[in-house]
């Protein structure tokens, strides 16, 4: 018992080891955004990653989220990249450079999105000349897959095909059925929606490892937005018809699922009620 003890201990401390504190920062920011952000870095940690927010803006970080559309702000980044040039940039902006060497996020920040470029780890787009990623790597790395055991991840990507697209590709528009839902191996994508007057708004972009369409593909209804490439993609897809059964055939895996998908859900109802609220003292 005492050796069985003894090298339950000895794997426990070689994952602890193994985990890798990522620190972000941000530099532009109001303190409700810092907020958010704290709290998105607490559920994304794992036993891979340990997420925390840097205190200043001058403070080395791996990750640093820029607000692009304060001018000051993009002045500290200027000086902050100069002695930390290794550091990866996420920029956040109403108009997102979508041709940008950065990962470009939409301002006001959704926390749904920006929970899913920071458990990617701000990944820079020049990141494509690596090698080609494999389809249960990227499984495993997305924000809708990543708790999900080996075997049910191996068979899921048993059950996806890949799609190549050029640039400018609509991959579906919004209220078309929904039978598939996407990932990103490779590429950038916008997901965008007409308003009143027919005029284009972009809802954010998407880059490796992202997921999208996976709401309209489980609830079978129509698309809410519409998917298209920024540049030759190659996406993942999985089936409804492919997908619902594994689910019921592995009920783990649907309630990983569920949790993963509440938690989403009560990332975006808690920033909705916040700007409300805001909303309310400004009145």
């Amino acid at each position: 018992m005492p050796v069985v003890d003894a090298r339950k201990r000895c794997q426990v401390m070689g994952e602890m080891m193994e985990t890798k504190t990522v620190t972000v920062n941000t530099i532009g920011f109001m303190e409700k955004d810092r907020r958010m952000i704290r709290n998105i870095l607490s559920l994304a940690s794992n036993r891979e990653h340990a997420y925390q927010l840097a205190l200043g803006s001058q403070e080395a970080a791996d990750i640093m989220i820029v607000n692009a559309d304060d001018p000051s702000a993009m002045v500290t980044w200027n000086e902050v990249r100069q002695v930390f040039p290794e550091t990866r940039v996420v920029l956040a902006s109403t108009t997102p450079a979508f041709e940008s060497d950065y990962i470009c996020i939409r301002r006001p920040l959704i926390a749904s999105q920006l929970h899913g470029v920071l458990t990617l780890g701000g990944q820079q787009k020049t990141a494509a000349a690596a090698p080609r990623p494999q389809k249960y790597e990227m499984l495993r790395k997305s924000f809708l897959f990543r708790n999900l055991a080996a075997g049910h991840l191996e068979k899921i990507a048993e059950l996806a095909r890949v799609l190549t697209l050029p640039a400018q590709h609509v991959v579906f528009e919004k209220t078309d059925a929904g039978e598939e839902m996407l990932v990103v191996l490779s590429g950038r994508l916008k997901i965008s929606v007409a308003n009143r007057e027919g005029r284009e708004i972009v809802l954010g972009t998407l880059g490796p490892g992202e997921i999208f369409g996976e709401i309209a593909m489980l609830d079978g209804c129509g698309r809410s937005a519409t998917a298209t490439t920024l540049t030759p993609c190659e996406l993942l897809g999985i089936h409804r018809k492919d997908f619902m059964p594994f689910l019921e055939q592995n009920p783990k895996a649907a309630a990983d699922l569920i949790t993963v998908l509440a938690l989403r859900l009560r990332l975006n109802t808690e920033q909705l009620a916040e700007l409300i609220t805001e909303e309310d003292v400004l009145r």
